[in-house]
C-alpha cells in the first residue's frame, strides 16, 4: 500500500478530501499500487488508460476518480459494464457518491440502462437515456442506444469507464462489445479508462494499442491469497502476495477431501469467514448447503423484510448462517441473501459463478466443490477457464475487507486432476484472449452498422469490420484469413435484404423502417417475420379478447398467445443464427404438462401444433400464471423442481422480446409510412393490419407486466414512492392488496376507519407500511408532475419556451386550451378549433401534423392535482367525434393532471382512441422542438390506440 499521492495526481480536493472516494490511513490517504500507478500515468489528468491489474487492487475506485473528475469538468460519463446485476450495483454506488455532492439531488442526472429497463434514480422509466450526465449500462444496452440513434460524429465530451474490457475476446458477447469499441473510437472521447483483471500482457497491450490507451499494469495483489488443491494423499500449495510471485509447494499429506468437513473447519477459523463454496451445477448449491444444515444445530432468528418474498428452505438456511446464490433464486432472494452476506450475518454461501461477476461482497474464503464444467458438445467435464478462475478466485480477500490473507481450497480426486488444478492456481498465466467478431457473427452486426448509419455501402461496411481488433489479430496470425470476410459479410447484407431490413441501389445500402425498429430492438428481423406472420392471421381474433369494461373479454389469453409466440421464436432456436436466449432445461423437462389455456387457444397460437414443443407451452403456462397474480407456491408447482427465479428469468426474456415486438409494430404500421416501405404483411388497411396496430401497446403493457409478474389492474401501483426508506411495494404486497379489494387509487387514497383498517390487514399488520402507502397515493401523481415540471422547464430555458411549458402544467379548463393552442403554434402545427359557438358537444380541436391524417382532439382538465380523469371522460371524444361528421379519424385525449390509473387497458379496446397524459405530452413536444423526435413519430405516437407514455417515445435521433 502507499500512504501517498504521486506528484501531479490530477486530483480535485474535494475527491482527496471525500472519505467516500479517498481510503485513508490516519491522515494519509492509502491507495493500492494500482491506482498509484493509475494516478501517476494520468489517469485524474484525463488520461486515456487500460488498467490491467489483479482482483483486488481497487481499479474500481479508479474508475470512480476519472467519473468525479469528469463531473468536476462538466463532461458526460457513461460506465460500462458485463452484467445485469453489476449495473444495479454500481447505479446504485454512484447515486451514493454523485447524486448530492456533485449533481444537485438531479435524480434524473444519473441513468441505468440494461435489458430490463432504462430508469434514472428516481426509479422513472426514461427515453433519452444517452442525455444522462451518467449513465451505467450493459455494453450490449449502451451500443443499442447509440448506434440506432444515428452515428455518433463527436463523443468528445464523454468519458468512458469500460469494466472488463476482456469481454471484448468473449466468445459469446465479444461481437457487441467489439463493434461498440470501435465505433467509440471512431467518434472519440473526452478519456478512455479500460479495466481488466484477466489479461496476458500481451493482449493488455493489444488491446491498448488498438484503442490508443497508456497501458498501466500491475501484477501486485495487496493480500496474501494462499491457495491450496488437496487430494487423499497430496497438498499442492502456493502463495501470492505483496512483493512475493510464490512457487508450489507439493507436501505428502494425507487429507480427508470429504467437502462438508472441509467447510466446517474453515467456518471454525473466524478469519476464514464467510466462505464461498462455488459449484458448478445449480442443484449442487441446494444440496449441499442442506447437508451443511444438517451438520449445524445453532439457530438463529432471521427477520424477513416486509412484504418480500422467501422460500421457506432458504429462511430455514439463514436461520443456520447458510444461504446459496445461483440463477434459479428470485430478485427477492437475491437481494436478501446479498444484504445479509454484505451484513456479516452470513457464514458459508453456496454459489454457480452469479457472485463472481464482479460484485464486491466481504468473503474470507473459497473452496471449489467442483471447477469443471459440463461441456455437452464434447459430452464430458472439462476444467473453467483461468479467466473465470481468478474472477471467482478473486472475490476473496478483497480491498476494504477485515480478512487478513485470502484462502482457496481446490479438490482433486486423482494426479490428472491435480495437473488441471496446477495450471488454474497458477495466478501469473492468463488465457489468451478470445477473438470477438468472427464472419459466423456476422449477422446481428451488419444490421446494426447500417441501421446507424455507420456506413452506406458494402465496401465501407468491410472496412469498419477489418479496423476492429479481432481484424487486426487476423491479420497478424494469417494475413489470407480475412480474404472470407467479404463473402460472409455479402451474404449477412443479402440476407437482411431479403427480410426487408435493408435495401440497395446502385451506390448504396439503405436501411428500411423495420431494419432502423429491429436494429433499435435488438432482435433479430426473422422473429419480426414471425410475428407478423402470426398477427396477419390472428390479430382481429386477439382484439376482440381486449378487455372492455364490461365483462368481456380475457387479457390473459391475448397475454398467454403472445408469450407463446415469444417462446417459440427464432430468439430461442437456430432461425437466423444462434439462440439469443435459452429456455430452462427444467421448463420442459417434465414432458408437456396440462395447459387449459393452449387447449382452449390452440387455434390462433402463431406456432402449432402446440404439443409439439412442452419448453414453450409449460413457460407460456407458468409465466401467464405468474401475472394473473399466482402466489409463489402455485407458480411454483405448475412446473415441478421450477423455481422462482427460474421463472423471473424467462420472464424477463419474454419480455425484452415483447417490448420489441410492440415498437417495431408501432413504427412500420405507422399512417405516415407509405405502403410500399412497410413489410408485405403488414400493408394495406386490411383488419388483421389495424389489429396489428391496436395491439402495439396493450402488447408493450403485457410485457410491463411480465417483468414484474401482476395483473393489469394493479400494475399502477409500482409507481408509489414511499417514504421512510420502503420505496416501493413488493409484489406480495401489491398482491394482498388486491385481494383485499384495494385495487383503486381512490381505495388507496382513502382515510376512512374501515379502509385503513382493510389496508393495514393487507399489509401484515403494519400501520407504518399502511399510512406509507396512503400517503404515497395521494401525492403520486403531484410528485411525479412536480419531477417532470422542474426537468421540462430546464429544458424549454433552452428555447425560451417556459411559458409555454410552465401554462400547459398549471392551466386548467379554458386556460388549459390556450396553453395547447400556444404548444402547437410554438411547433408550428395547425389546429382548427371545433367546439366553438352552436357546435355544442363537438370535440375541442382538429390538429394536422404535416401530411398525416388530422387528429381529433379533447383537452380534460381536473381543478386538484390528486384528481384524475375518469373512464367515461377520456372516452367521450369518441361520441363526440362521430357527432361533428370525424368518425373515421382517429382521436387523443389530453389529460391533465392524470388519468385514472385502470383507464389505459380499457380504452386499447377501443381501437382509435389515444389518452395522454399532461407530462407525457410536454416531453414529447419538447423532442419535437429540441429536434431528436420527427413530426412523423410525434404523429405516429399520437395515432398508436392505448395510452401514450414517454418512456415508449422512439429513442432520440
Amino acid at each position: 500500500m502507499r500512504n501517498e499521492l504521486p506528484e501531479n495526481h490530477g486530483l480535485f480536493p474535494e475527491i482527496v478530501n471525500n472519505p467516500l472516494l479517498m481510503p485513508m490511513n490516519a491522515e494519509n490517504p492509502s491507495l493500492t499500487e494500482a491506482q498509484f500507478a493509475a494516478l501517476t500515468a494520468g489517469s485524474a489528468r484525463g488520461q486515456n488508460v487500460l488498467i490491467s491489474a489483479p482482483t483486488s487492487t481497487g481499479k474500481t475506485l479508479i474508475g470512480w476518480w476519472a467519473i468525479a473528475t469528469s463531473l468536476r469538468r462538466n463532461g458526460r460519463t457513461v460506465y460500462l459494464v458485463s452484467h445485469r446485476a453489476l449495473a444495479k450495483q454500481k447505479f446504485e454506488e454512484a447515486q451514493r457518491l454523485f447524486i448530492k455532492s456533485y449533481l444537485n439531488d438531479d435524480q434524473s442526472s444519473i441513468v441505468c440502462a440494461t435489458g430490463d429497463s432504462v430508469e434514472d434514480a428516481s426509479g422513472r422509466k426514461t427515453s433519452s437515456p444517452l442525455s444522462a450526465t451518467v449513465l451505467i449500462a450493459t455494453y450490449e444496452k449502451y451500443l443499442g442506444c447509440l448506434s440506432t440513434g444515428g452515428p455518433p460524429r463527436d463523443l468528445r465530451d464523454v468519458t468512458f469507464i469500460c469494466d472488463e474490457v476482456q469481454l471484448i475476446g468473449d466468445k459469446t458477447r465479444g461481437k457487441s462489445v467489439e463493434l461498440l469499441l470501435t465505433l467509440i473510437k471512431r467518434a472519440g472521447w473526452r478519456q478512455f479508462v479500460g479495466l481488466s483483471a484477466v489479461l496476458s500482457p500481451n493482449d493488455a497491450a493489444s488491446i491498448a494499442d488498438w484503442l490508443g490507451l497508456t497501458l498501466v499494469r500491475s501484477t501486485f495483489r495487496e493480500k496474501p491469497l494462499q491457495i491450496n488443491c488437496l487430494s487423499s494423499l497430496n497438498d499442492l500449495s502456493i502463495t501470492v502476495a505483496p512483493n512475493l510471485d510464490g512457487d508450489f509447494i507439493s507436501t505428502a499429506t494425507r487429507h480427508n477431501i470429504d467437502l462438508i468437513p472441509l467447510i466446517l473447519n474453515q467456518i471454525a477459523q473466524p478469519e476464514s469467514k464467510p466462505v464461498i463454496v462455488f459449484c458448478m451445477k445449480v442443484d449442487e448449491t441446494f444440496e449441499l448447503s442442506a447437508a451443511l444444515a444438517r451438520q449445524i444445530l445453532s439457530v438463529e432468528e432471521v427477520t424477513r423484510p416486509p412484504g418480500v418474498d422467501i422460500s421457506i428452505d432458504l429462511i430455514a438456511l439463514l436461520q443456520k448462517r447458510i444461504a446459496y446464490h445461483n440463477a434459479e433464486i428470485s430478485e427477492e432472494e437475491r437481494l436478501f441473501v446479498e444484504t445479509r452476506l454484505a451484513g456479516g450475518l452470513v457464514d458459508v454461501v453456496f454459489s454457480t459463478s452469479t457472485l463472481a461477476a464482479g460484485v464486491n461482497f466481504p468473503l474470507g474464503s473459497a473452496i471449489f466443490a467442483s471447477w469443471k464444467r459440463w461441456d455437452p458438445s464434447r459430452r464430458a467435464r472439462f476444467p473453467i477457464s483461468r479467466a473465470e478462475f481468478q474472477n471467482m478466485a478473486g472475490r476473496v480477500g478483497r480491498m476494504g475487507q477485515t480478512t487478513i490473507k485470502g484462502s482457496v481450497i481446490l479438490i482433486s480426486e486423482n494426479q490428472p486432476d491435480m495437473a488441471s488444478a496446477k495450471a488454474l492456481m497458477d495466478l501469473r498465466q492468463h488465457d489468451d484472449l478470445g477473438v470477438g467478431i468472427n464472419p459466423a457473427d456476422f449477422g446481428p452486426l451488419v444490421l446494426q452498422i447500417f441501421a446507424g448509419r455507420l456506413c452506406s455501402t458494402r465496401t465501407e461496411a468491410l472496412i469498419l469490420l477489418k479496423s476492429t481488433l479481432s481484424a487486426a489479430r487476423e491479420y497478424d496470425r494469417n494475413q489470407a484469413g480475412l480474404a472470407s470476410w467479404k463473402s460472409a459479410l455479402d451474404s449477412q447484407i443479402d440476407r437482411l435484404i431479403s427480410a426487408g431490413c435493408l435495401l440497395e441501389a446502385q451506390t448504396s445500402v439503405v436501411v428500411t423502417s423495420l431494419g432502423l425498429s429491429v436494429a433499435r430492438s435488438g432482435l433479430k428481423p426473422e422473429t419480426a417475420q414471425f410475428f407478423f406472420r402470426g398477427m396477419a392471421t390472428y390479430a382481429a381474433t386477439l382484439t376482440s379478447l381486449l378487455p372492455d369494461g364490461r365483462g368481456n373479454g380475457s387479457e390473459d389469453d391475448i397475454a398467454f398467445v403472445l408469450i407463446h409466440a415469444a417462446l417459440c421464436s427464432p430468439e430461442f432456436n437456430y432461425t437466423g443464427g444462434e439462440p439469443t436466449r435459452v429456455i430452462n432445461w427444467r421448463i420442459g423437462n417434465p414432458g408437456l404438462l396440462s395447459n387449459p389455456f393452449a387447449r382452449r387457444l390452440q387455434n390462433i397460437l402463431f406456432e402449432q401444433p402446440w404439443v409439439a414443443n412442452s419448453s414453450a407451452a409449460n413457460g407460456a403456462n407458468v409465466i401467464t400464471s405468474w401475472i394473473a397474480g399466482a402466489s409463489r407456491e402455485v407458480v411454483e408447482a405448475t412446473i415441478p423442481s421450477v423455481r422462482l427465479g427460474t421463472i423471473q428469468a424467462l420472464s424477463r426474456d419474454v419480455a425484452w422480446i415483447l417490448t420489441g415486438i410492440s415498437d417495431i409494430i408501432g413504427s412500420i404500421t405507422s399512417s405516415s409510412l407509405a405502403d410500399e416501405a412497410k413489410p408485405p404483411l403488414m400493408r394495406g388497411n386490411g383488419p388483421n393490419v389495424i389489429a396489428a396496430r391496436q395491439l402495439a401497446r396493450t402488447t408493450r403493457r403485457l410485457a410491463a407486466r411480465i417483468n414484474t409478474g401482476l395483473p393489469s389492474d394493479v400494475l399502477w401501483m409500482l409507481n408509489l414512492e414511499l417514504q421512510n426508506g420502503l420505496r416501493r411495494l413488493s409484489r406480495a404486497q401489491i398482491l394482498s392488496l388486491r385481494a383485499a379489494g384495494l385495487n383503486r387509487l381512490s381505495a388507496l387514497m382513502s382515510g376512512e376507519a374501515a379502509t385503513t383498517t382493510q389496508r393495514i390487514q393487507a399489509l401484515g399488520g403494519s400501520q407504518r407500511t399502511a399510512n406509507a402507502v396512503r400517503n404515497a397515493a395521494r401525492v403520486w401523481k403531484i410528485e411525479d408532475l412536480a419531477y417532470c415540471k422542474v426537468r421540462h422547464l430546464k429544458r424549454a430555458a433552452s428555447f425560451s419556451i417556459e411559458t409555454v411549458i410552465e401554462n400547459l402544467y398549471e392551466q386548467r379548463g379554458n386556460a388549459f386550451e390556450l396553453a395547447f393552442e400556444a404548444a402547437l403554434n410554438m411547433l408550428a402545427i395547425p389546429f382548427q378549433k371545433l367546439d366553438t359557438a352552436g357546435k355544442i358537444a363537438f370535440p375541442d380541436y382538429l390538429v394536422t401534423i404535416d401530411i398525416n391524417n388530422s387528429l381529433v382532439f379533447e383537452l380534460k382538465t381536473k381543478t386538484s392535482n390528486t384528481d384524475s380523469v375518469s373512464m367515461n371522460d377520456a372516452t367521450d371524444v369518441l361520441r363526440a367525434s362521430e357527432l361533428a361528421n370525424l368518425k373515421e379519424n382517429f382521436c387523443v385525449t389530453l389529460c391533465s393532471p392524470a388519468v385514472e390509473p385502470s383507464v389505459p387497458s380499457l380504452i386499447e379496446n377501443c381501437g382509435r382512441l389515444c389518452v395522454i397524459e399532461v407530462c407525457d405530452f410536454v416531453e414529447a413536444i419538447l423532442r419535437v422542438r429540441e429536434g431528436t423526435l420527427t413530426r412523423g413519430e410525434f404523429h405516429n405516437w399520437l395515432s398508436t390506440p392505448g395510452a401514450a407514455l414517454r418512456d415508449d417515445l422512439p429513442p432520440p435521433h
